[in-house]
This record gives C-alpha cells, sequence and structure tokens, in this order.
C-alpha cells in the first residue's frame, strides 16, 4: 500500500521544479510500519518505483505512471514483506538509481 504525493516548490524568482533527477533515501530507513521515499523528476517522465529482494525479484511495484516535473514522496507500507534488507528502483526517463532499504520486525 503507498500514497504519491507531489510537494510544492514556491522559490521567489527561481523555477517550482528541480533542476536534476534525484533519488533520496528513505525516511526512516530501517522501519516496520512505514517509510517515505522522494524523489525529484526534472521534466515530464514515465517514473516506475520497484522493490526487489536481495535476489533481485520484484517484491513490490510502487509507482508505474506518467509525471509532470516536481518532486514527490511516496508513504509506503511493506505489508506482507518479511524483515530483511530490500531494495528500491527509481526509473524515470533514462535516469535509474536504487537504493538499500530495511524492514525490521516490531
Amino acid at each position: 500500500m503507498y500514497n504519491l504525493l507531489q510537494s510544492e516548490r514556491n522559490f521567489e524568482n527561481t523555477p517550482n521544479y528541480p533542476e536534476n533527477f534525484r533519488l533520496y533515501q528513505n525516511f526512516p530507513q530501517s522501519f516496520y510500519k512505514f517509510t517515505k521515499i522522494a524523489f525529484d523528476i526534472p521534466t515530464q517522465s514515465n517514473v516506475r518505483i520497484v522493490i526487489y529482494d536481495v535476489f533481485g525479484q520484484d517484491k513490490a511495484e510502487l509507482c508505474n505512471t506518467e509525471l509532470k516535473a516536481g518532486s514527490y514522496e511516496i508513504k509506503w507500507q511493506a505489508a506482507g514483506l518479511k524483515a530483511g534488507v530490500y531494495y528500491y528502483k527509481l526509473f524515470a526517463g533514462e535516469f535509474v538509481d536504487v537504493k538499500k532499504i530495511l524492514i525490521i520486525n516490531n
């Protein structure tokens, strides 16, 4: 389960969109209930975010949609996944980045 939110940036005399693609480290990095994954896209792009286990198997797809330029945040609950190390990967246009994520038991 996830929620996709777009962040609004209103800086005087600057564009309202990021200059570069960027995938941020999730917060909190170690979690058992939910975590937030943030990313920036400078141009309209088809965005896909996938969760992988340590064996490279797809475990969840958090996003697969066309998004306008902007800063976004996904709030994700890892329901159904066991505690352990996972990776989340952002695909946006030709940009690809991956970060490690840790699910812990409560």
